[in-house]
């Protein structure tokens, strides 16, 4: 019953953002201010077209005899920006959708959809305790390719980990939702307790292009959250200690009894901001039930400002999260995520990305793994005040070892697009 009302409000937020994104389309963008309130809509458009070597991203001995691997796909799709700020509220939110034709492949002809954003309530829960904060976000995709990675360099959407861990599985419709909500309580000028909590759901169809034995999705939901004391040390250090226990509910997609794993982190935290630059390593302990194991988990992640003509971000993770590909259960899952944008000029700016994936199965961790390594560049160049043309290109190589399916398979896809954005 909670899950149908979850669609249901998803339906309706879809409908009633997709009706303002259509009457604002024809005048572009306007700005509602009222008082302390303003609202921006930006709306934008774009076309793509794209080669893809692999559309199933899948081997081809493990498809029908004679199906073709590769295909030209056109794109076109909208989206929707809304950017609204009270005296009280702050709030970001994108909808965007998108169809996709192959030229063979008619019958996989596909639509995309996301939703995102996120509603800061600092500026009002800081009237009631001074220094309070208070954050709610969310994440909302449909598609039958999710991603393996997060991405973005320079303009990076909302986005939650809980499901990007370089796992990445056949051709299949998926619907994903991540709802967060964290904040921090002062305890004294430089004490403060922080917490939250996030509701992961992920629900997937058949396989497209047919079963493959010992190939299986699992349903997922996914609840964890987390807290602890942080303590600045100084303007721009802190240190803090972090709690965080996810349970994980799953069954087998096709059908079939679920099952729960519980993790359980204790981790500590040191993070440096300065206003160039930022930097946070955690470290500590993960313990996994009922596999009844433990291994040291951490990440480090490096960033710089958006501002800036050469924009750097790098991730390193080792972390326990939730296996919906191949078995349920948990993974231990190794990232180490590069991501580069220079700004050559005013007009022209070429990104370039790097992540590598190497995820580790229950119960034989050290010979049941799933790589991933993904790179990619993209070329943008400014047409005009609201139009950008778009050149990329990227590469993905799956390597499933140590168990009764292995395989292996590699991607190039080549593309541009045309964006229109009017702000």
């Amino acid at each position: 019953m909670i899950l149908l009302l979850w669609r249901r409000r998803y339906v309706e937020i879809r409908w009633s953002l997709g009706l303002t994104f259509i009457a604002v389309f024809v005048h572009g963008a306007f700005q509602v201010a009222s008082g302390h309130a303003e609202t921006t809509i930006i709306p934008s458009a774009n076309v793509a077209g794209r080669y893809d070597s692999n559309i199933w991203n899948r081997p081809a001995n493990f498809l029908p005899r004679g199906t073709q691997l590769d295909d030209f796909v056109t794109t076109v799709g909208g989206a929707a920006q809304l950017l609204h700020e009270t005296r009280d509220i702050e709030a970001k939110l994108k909808v965007a959708g998108d169809f996709n034709a192959y030229v063979e492949n008619t019958g996989l002809n596909f639509f995309n959809a996301h939703l995102n954003g996120y509603v800061s309530l600092d500026r009002w829960v800081d009237q009631y305790v001074r220094g309070a904060k208070l954050r709610v976000t969310e994440n909302f995709r449909y598609t039958p390719e999710s991603p393996a990675f997060a991405t973005g360099i320079r303009q990076i959407d909302v986005q939650d980990s809980t499901f990007l861990t370089g796992l990445q599985g056949f051709r299949a419709n998926t619907f994903t939702n991540t709802t967060a909500v964290d904040g921090s309580y002062p305890l004294s000028r430089d004490l403060a307790l922080e917490g939250g909590y996030t509701f992961a759901l992920r629900r997937v169809g058949r396989i497209v292009g047919g079963d493959v034995p010992g190939i299986s999705f699992f349903d997922t939901n996914s609840h964890t959250w987390f807290g602890g004391p942080r303590y600045r040390l100084t303007r721009n250090d802190s240190i803090a200690a972090v709690y965080r226990q996810s349970f994980i509910l799953q069954s087998r997609s096709e059908g079939g009894r679920s099952f729960s794993t519980s993790l359980v982190t204790l981790a500590g935290d040191y993070t440096k901001e300065f206003q160039e630059w930022g930097f946070s390593v955690e470290g500590g302990v993960t313990f996994v039930e009922p596999a009844g194991r433990s291994f040291p988990t951490g990440r480090v992640t490096v960033t710089t400002q958006p501002e800036r003509d050469t924009v750097l971000r790098v991730t390193l993770s080792r972390e326990a999260r939730p296996s919906f590909f191949l078995q349920g259960g948990a993974i231990i899952s190794n990232l180490a995520q590069v991501g580069i944008s220079h700004r050559i000029y005013e007009r022209l700016t070429l990104d370039g990305r790097a992540a590598y994936g190497y995820n580790q199965l229950f119960p034989n961790t050290s010979d049941s793994t799933f790589q991933n390594f993904t790179g990619s560049t993209r070329l943008s160049y400014n047409l005009t005040r609201n139009i950008t043309g778009d050149v990329s290109y990227s590469y993905t190589n799956i390597d499933r070892s140590g168990a009764a399916v292995e395989y292996r398979v590699s991607r190039h896809v080549v593309g541009f697009f045309l964006t229109a954005e009017w702000k």
